[in-house]
């Protein structure tokens, strides 16, 4: 009986994320310019989310190795 450890429910919704970050990655990229071109954040915490979002990409990529999902 395999064990239950969610890594496969985990897998699943990061590669949701990572195809939503393929689809919308500009826009996602042109919204966080934006913000900060307003003020509404500044460079340092775009480059934060920047990387976040970067590190998604390479955990999808990660787990989908660990995982063979």
């Amino acid at each position: 009986m395999a064990l239950r450890t969610g890594i496969a429910i985990l897998t699943e919704l990061v590669k949701h994320i990572c195809r939503v970050l393929t689809t919308y990655r500009p826009a996602i990229d042109s919204l966080i310019a934006a913000a900060v071109g307003g003020s509404v954040i500044t460079a340092t915490q775009a480059d934060i989310l920047k990387t976040w979002l970067d590190g998604a990409v390479t955990a999808c990529n990660i787990l989908r190795s660990v995982s063979g999902y």
